[in-house]
């Protein structure tokens, strides 16, 4: 008899070595078939890659290459979240519940506020401590939001506030990642869970003009542009091509394990479709942490049918920043995935921009759109 799975919401519980973290997810049946509904704020995330043999199911995770390994008992799930794109495959404990709604419960009323905009110092033990900026709204015991950074965002965040105490939190496949902060005075003290294999403190005060540096100043590109990589069937593109002849050009340098990324790609795919006919071409340069060339196609080939990505998008070498920019010549203090280089129809690069700021940014994110819009239309004169 196939495993029946109670459908409506669960509450699910990361166990990291000194800490819990939450998330809230929705099983439903679609077409006689289960999927798995992730709930990060506003954000919902549909896993549809579901295995199952007897009591056990295996999730996969939407373009990550990582992995649910749960038995289902009821209404009760325990297993494993592993997370294959990290060399060492870390494996987290996962439980969740059925009905259980809250992603965390709140024991008091809430004695603080975090509603604005916070200037966040994180991983303040460490020498290079870097800057962030907390943009939070709250209702009552609950909170949402996001941190800005330049190298993008940290997505969806959810949470609530007990007392003078916030926590908050985001899972998607390949963040896991948990905040907790105290009230200290007018300031917020804390600390930031990633996985089970980095922690750090961070601090936050209020700053409502706090801004991060430019992303158009980070990065640059100081030689005309050339590249030969393969895609995902070994097929090897190049700037020289005849589809980039003549043609505005966008080169998307980004990975398939990065969030903000993908982010990008969504934003990116449905403008190509809309606008490829207008004299423009993108192409992606794929950095992995795999040299599994294989395990790399796959990777290409599900982030493309998840987006309906209809660039190209080429295998350029692995994650690091010396890496990118040995294997692109000419493209100078790389800092962050996604970087976006804007190329104009005479092969010039016009613009070089570091991270990206997505949805889950509002405002911020609106403003990029209409950058965006401002740089096509410089990039078609």
């Amino acid at each position: 008899m196939l495993l029946q799975i109670l459908t409506g919401l669960w509450r699910a519980v990361l166990l990291l070595p000194d800490a819990e973290l939450p998330f809230n997810f929705e099983m439903k049946k679609e077409e006689n078939a289960y999927v798995m509904i992730i709930h990060n704020d506003e954000e919902r995330i549909k896993a549809d890659e579901i295995v199952i043999k007897g009591d056990s199911l295996y999730i996969k995770l939407p373009v990550y290459d990582s992995q649910f390994r749960l038995k289902v008992n009821g209404n009760t799930m325990e297993g494993d979240w592993i997370n294959y794109s990290r060399k060492e495959h870390p494996v987290i404990p996962f439980k969740a519940t059925f009905k259980n709604v809250n992603r965390f419960i709140p024991a008091n009323a809430p004695t603080l506020d975090v509603n604005g905009r916070w200037e966040t110092w994180m991983d303040v033990t460490e020498t290079d401590s870097s800057l962030a900026i907390g943009v939070f709204r709250q209702e009552g015991n609950e909170v949402g939001g996001t941190f800005l950074a330049s190298g993008g965002d940290h997505r969806y965040l959810e949470g609530t506030i007990s007392g003078d105490t916030l926590w908050m939190s985001t899972f998607d496949g390949s963040h896991c990642w948990l905040y907790r902060a105290v009230k200290n005075g007018t300031q917020l003290s804390g600390t930031f869970w990633s996985g089970n294999h980095y922690k750090s403190s961070w601090h936050a005060s209020r700053n409502a003009t706090i801004q991060l540096p430019d992303p158009e100043s980070v990065a640059a590109v100081t030689m005309p542009l050339t590249f030969s990589f393969p895609d995902a069937d070994s097929n090897f593109v190049s700037l020289t091509d005849e589809r980039f002849k003549g043609k505005a050009i966008i080169v998307q340098v980004m990975g398939s394990w990065c969030p903000n990324c993908l982010d990008e790609t969504a934003f990116l795919s449905d403008f190509y479709i809309k606008n490829k006919d207008k004299g423009i071409e993108i192409v992606a340069l794929d950095f992995e942490k795999t040299t599994d060339f294989a395990r790399i196609s796959n990777n290409i080939k599900r982030l493309s049918a998840r987006f309906k990505t209809t660039y190209p998008i080429l295998y350029a070498g692995s994650v690091g920043r010396e890496e990118v920019m040995k294997k692109i010549p000419g493209l100078e203090n790389f800092k962050s995935y996604p970087t976006t280089i804007y190329i104009n129809r005479q092969g010039k690069v016009i613009e070089v921009y570091s991270g990206f700021s997505g949805p889950a940014t509002g405002v911020e994110y609106e403003k990029f759109i209409l950058k965006f819009e401002k740089t096509i239309a410089e990039l078609l004169k």
